[in-house]
């Protein structure tokens, strides 16, 4: 008998417990179409809000060096010049035929653009099996009559870090940051055009 009362008590227990859990889920559905599409909506504008007028990705980052010009021995900082205007930096190999065709566009645009402008060409990768040492780039810089620094890179890294993998390549760095890059030959005019953007 108090088997049969208890069971009866357990039932009744487990069906209020189960009316509760209803009760408790269709009040959370009704507040979920209430409220739920208002919530989304706000949430989706607050964020394009913050994305569009807060949120700055910015430029990347340009990396660090410091290099030497194996011709005058004079050592190069990139601190000295990356928050100092515009700082035009070409990523060359000496053995490359576009690297030579542009070093007289090069030595154009520095003749110009030397008061207004910093101007590295920095060297010492590889092209097929052969890398550029200290002395094939001093010997670039005086066969093409450069007066712009050409420094050499023992490392050999420089280049991929910003994101180059063919001569003739170019970044501008300005405020720290690259806001221009680009690889292969460029005219005077193109060069200039660009440049004439960022001063």
């Amino acid at each position: 008998m108090a088997s049969k009362r208890k069971r009866k008590l357990e039932k009744k227990s487990s069906k209020e417990f189960q009316e509760k859990m209803e009760s408790r889920r269709a009040t959370a559905n009704d507040a979920l179409r209430a409220y739920g599409l208002p919530l989304v909506v706000i949430l989706v504008v607050g964020l394009g809000i913050f994305f569009a007028f807060f949120y700055d990705l910015g430029d990347p980052k340009a990396e660090k060096w410091e290099l030497e010009d194996p011709q005058t021995g004079e050592t190069f900082a990139s601190e000295d010049y990356y928050n100092d205007g515009l700082t035009v930096v070409e990523f060359f190999n000496t053995k490359c035929g576009h690297c030579q065709d542009q070093a007289p566009v090069m030595n154009k645009i520095y003749s110009n653009y030397s008061s207004q402008i910093n101007m590295f060409a920095i060297g010492g990768y590889k092209l097929g099996s052969g890398q550029d040492s200290a002395s094939s780039i001093s010997n670039f810089k005086t066969n093409y009559n450069s007066q712009m620094p050409h420094l050499y890179d023992p490392s050999g890294d420089l280049m991929r870090a910003y994101g180059f993998s063919s001569y003739p390549s170019m970044a501008f760095i300005k405020d720290g940051e690259i806001v221009y890059s680009h690889s292969g030959k460029m005219t005077e005019s193109q060069l200039s055009a660009q440049i004439e953007k960022y001063i």
